[in-house]
């Protein structure tokens, strides 16, 4: 592949100067080294890159603020973002930001470099620990649509009012059905969501409003 103008931009000395060596083995021209988050914008204006690996801890500037004007001032910017951490709160940060890449900073050379080159070249990257954690979510929410699908209106009427705090005999007379309904819609909610008691009942409700 041809050379691609890259912008390294991290805090730490050996680790910018590591991936910097890293990508150049690669064939990547790291046009620049930034170790400040005020200074990127003013790298970035000058270098024009084709790809800007970016950490997500930088000094002055957090990386996800960097990735938001940079993509507000350059719209075709092609940013990598790298992190210490695999939280859900990072991840999040991450989808909002912009930036096309996502990938731990103990990832292998291997993949840093597949992810180099698919952002750069205007693809999406998430690194192997994100994108298990997208489709454990994925699988979550899909699993929410399934319940969804399988508690009943009446279920679900009776659900609102027991988070309510309403008893059996309260919920029956607003229905217009017996007590002896209410409590079996009750047992029916607690074996399709797989829970022990009411209380548990009401706090998984508070937790997934869509079912209320």
């Amino acid at each position: 592949m041809g050379t691609i103008k890259t912008i390294v931009a991290d805090g730490n000395e050996i680790f910018r100067h590591g991936l910097s060596s890293i990508l150049r083995y690669a064939d990547f021209d790291v046009c620049s080294e930034v170790d400040n988050g005020a200074l990127i914008l003013t790298a970035f204006e000058s270098v024009q890159p084709d790809l800007c690996v970016l950490s997500f801890e930088m000094p002055e500037i957090n990386g996800i603020q960097l990735a938001n004007k940079m993509i507000a001032r350059f719209p075709h910017a092609k940013i990598l973002m790298l992190t210490d951490s695999d939280s859900d709160a990072v991840l999040n940060q991450f989808l909002d930001s912009g930036a096309q890449g996502l990938l731990l900073k103990s990832a292998h050379r291997i993949e840093l470099i597949d992810a180099a080159t698919k952002v750069s070249g205007g693809d999406n990257f998430l690194g192997k620990q994100f994108s298990h954690m997208m489709t454990r979510e994925y699988m979550r929410l899909a699993k929410m649509r399934k319940t969804k699908k399988h508690v009943t209106v009446r279920e679900r009427e009776v659900l609102g009012h027991l988070v309510e705090g309403l008893t059996s005999t309260e919920i029956a007379k607003k229905l217009f059905i017996s007590p002896r309904t209410v409590d079996k819609h009750r047992t029916n909610l607690l074996k399709k969501l797989g829970l022990k008691n009411t209380p548990a009942l009401v706090r998984y409700a508070l937790e997934n409003k869509h079912l209320v």
